[in-house]
């Protein structure tokens, strides 16, 4: 991957996009169609000025970020119920009720009566958009420090590689580091396959106990450090897949995910390189 210069911030999309969606969870906001506006802006409308609230009134500004963090929190308490396996609450995080932090969180708040369902879309919409506005600096990051890959796409003719090396990095640049490497294991998996075992004999004819993916590593006669890479790969994968609490040690704290996709593209690079003549026209 390009380790280019660091800067400050990769998206400035991502820094207008979290403002305007405080604005608009706080209801902040005038819609004319062909412009908007947006937080304490004045603006002739037509010569007349339009104020959507008073600058400067301290007690207005903690109002109107208190209800739409409460809307955001609202959001995470219903969406907990439909995709949570966690005892406790969501932990709030709305400004102007810092001490709601610190208790602790009643124990039938998964009982609790539901709204509506216009008002569930609308809580999970706040809750669901600044989520994705809050991962897209760091998706810009990933996606320009990825160099175009080197793989020869003309040689692959199974579906299965091309689409786990699709999902592999969508799972990569937005942050779903266990799916990337479950995808990135099945992608050398069905690679060495298409590969080295199109018809399956050399996995017919393995031993008991004989590892299929350790046998096609062997065989593909990949240079070092390739092979003990692959290796490494697939139990990150494993990992992912059976021990989740290991995984999370072992490779998402450490930051090695962007290593294990670096490494699974390194491999299928190999396994379908580019012809030596790529770059001389």
């Amino acid at each position: 991957m390009n380790h280019a210069e660091a800067r400050d911030h990769w998206s400035k999309r991502a820094q207008i996009l979290e403002r305007v969606l405080d604005w608009v969870n706080q209801g902040r906001y005038e819609d004319y169609e062909s412009w908007m506006l947006f937080g304490g802006m004045g603006a002739d409308t037509g010569g007349e000025s339009k104020v959507l609230f008073e600058k400067g009134d301290l007690e207005e500004e903690i109002f109107h970020e208190m209800m739409g963090d409460l809307q955001v929190q609202a959001g995470r308490l219903i969406d907990a119920r439909r995709t949570s396996l966690e005892g406790r609450a969501p932990k709030p995080n709305i400004r102007g009720m810092e001490d709601l932090s610190t208790r602790e969180p009643g124990r039938d708040w998964r009982a609790g009566a539901e709204p509506d369902q216009s008002e569930i879309a609308e809580y999970l919409d706040a809750k669901y958009s600044v989520e994705v506005i809050g991962k897209l600096e760091k998706i810009v990051r990933r996606a320009a420090l990825l160099n175009p890959h080197e793989v020869n796409v003309s040689q692959i003719h199974d579906y299965n590689v091309k689409a786990c090396f699709s999902e592999a990095h969508g799972c990569y640049l937005y942050g779903f580091n266990a799916a990337c490497a479950v995808m990135c294991r099945a992608m050398l998996e069905s690679a060495l396959k298409a590969k080295l075992d199109p018809d399956h004999k050399i996995e017919y004819g393995l031993k008991k106990g004989q590892s299929l993916f350790k046998e096609l590593i062997r065989l593909a006669r990949l240079d070092d450090p390739l092979p003990g890479a692959a290796e490494e790969v697939k139990r990150s994968g494993d990992c992912a897949a059976h021990n989740y609490g290991q995984f999370q040690k072992e490779y998402e704290s450490q930051g090695k995910m962007e290593h294990v996709l670096d490494t699974t593209r390194a491999v299928l690079a190999a396994l379908y390189p580019q012809p030596p003549d790529r770059h001389e026209h």
